[in-house]
């Protein structure tokens, strides 16, 4: 990089590419009572909508990260954001059948799967490693505005329009001029791994206990993330009263009120240390899952949402990327997006599980209550697992490189 200014330039770009996808999927969140009134699906069918998209969006993680070493972060992240933008077009303008629509928002999550391995890849790579937890909030922003934008226009222009297909539609436009953005402002950079050594990664990756553990707290942390996400405006709106031009905005809030202290927390564990924060944010975070499926009152629900943006997953996104980055980078590991592949991986897993047992939940209970509860026993898990996490990082042994 040629100076700071260049290094800020492109976070902030990585950071508006996370806003764009996070506004595509997180649109759908409060349509999906009316999509399953349209075409008359249960909840279980709903909930396999959106984990399409995230099951091939998990698919995508390990194989993105490799293809990103092998032919280039900046060429992958350009092809994948213009599939993610065609693939919504599609859903809005041809998903007349449930078929149509699980099988375009599949695609979808093929495009966007790329994103994450080559954004915190180019990272890992251009940033000093004492700033990780820092960059890593800043890129980070994108997922909170994104989940601001998509949860807060789409039940409003659906109120007004009564159409949901020209949402989707605006949505997919804006996605595949950001591609365009890409090829302009992101580095090209040459690989400095041959398949062979991409491949051996993962397996180095997976043996290390380090590693696993926070994989493993990273599926707990956003397994409570996705349930609130996916399903809150339902929940809101059917089992608490909240119209649904609000629903999405009440569920808005938990993003809103994460951006400074995602940028806070991500500061903090650089200079003192990671276990310490991510000991205090589980507890507190299973702490807010239970409330916002306890309290009954407007203000307390948004006390409850405000809480969890605060000390939830968007606070613990910087120091897992940063943490995990580092116990990579001591295995001697220079395939980045490789390591980030599988690190997204394990925790995107999540997104893919929690809508449709949060789904399936509500079939037989009829009510998603008890999913929040579950949610919060597994961030209380997540905590336990990051007891385990050692600190202190190895020297690297060079085993990768």
């Amino acid at each position: 990089m040629e100076d700071n200014k260049n290094l800020y330039f492109i976070l902030f770009a990585l950071s508006l590419g996370w806003t764009v996808l996070y506004a595509d999927r997180t649109s759908l969140y409060p349509l999906l009572s009316v999509i399953g009134r349209d075409f008359n699906l249960n909840n279980t069918q709903l909930g396999t909508i959106t984990s399409s998209y995230f099951l091939v969006y998990v698919a995508m993680q390990i194989p993105g990260g490799i293809v990103a070493d092998k032919v280039g972060k900046k060429r992958l992240i350009v092809l994948g954001i213009l599939t993610a933008g065609v693939s919504l077009f599609c859903f809005g303008l041809f998903g007349k059948s449930y078929s149509l629509l699980v099988l375009f928002a599949a695609l979808h999550g093929l495009g966007a799967g790329t994103y994450y391995p080559c954004a915190y890849g180019i990272m890992l790579e251009l940033v000093d490693s004492k700033h990780w937890g820092t960059s890593a909030a800043i890129i980070n922003l994108g997922m909170s505005f994104g989940l601001i934008l998509g949860l807060a226009i789409s039940g409003p222009l659906y109120m007004r329009f009564k159409s949901y297909s020209a949402i989707f539609i605006g949505l997919a436009l804006f996605t595949m001029a950001l591609s365009l953005l890409f090829i302009k402002i992101l580095p090209e950079a040459e690989s400095r791994c041959n398949e062979k050594t991409n491949f051996f990664a993962v397996k180095e990756v997976l043996k290390n206990k380090n590693l696993l553990l926070l994989y493993i707290a990273q599926f707990c942390a956003l397994y409570g993330y996705w349930t609130a996400v996916t399903w809150g405006a339902t929940f809101f709106k059917e089992e608490r009263g909240i119209g649904m031009e609000l629903a999405g905005l009440f569920v808005a809030i938990a993003g809103m009120s994460s951006i400074i202290p995602s940028l806070v927390m991500g500061r903090i564990s650089d200079i003192f240390g990671r276990k310490k924060i991510a000991l205090i944010l589980f507890p507190l975070g299973a702490l807010t899952l239970y409330l916002m499926a306890h309290v009954r009152t407007a203000s307390a629900i948004i006390l409850s949402l405000i809480a969890y943006g605060i000390i939830g997953k968007s606070s613990w996104d910087p120091i897992a990327v940063a943490w995990s980055g580092s116990h990579a980078s001591a295995l001697g590991n220079e395939a980045a997006s490789t390591a980030m592949g599988v690190f997204n991986f394990f925790g995107m897993m999540s997104a893919v599980v929690a809508p449709v047992v949060t789904g399936f939940i509500r079939d037989i209970t009829g009510s998603l209550v008890a999913a929040y509860y579950v949610a919060a026993v597994l961030s209380l898990l997540g905590g336990s697992l990051v007891i385990l996490v050692d600190e202190k990082l190895p020297q690297p042994d060079n085993k990768l490189g």
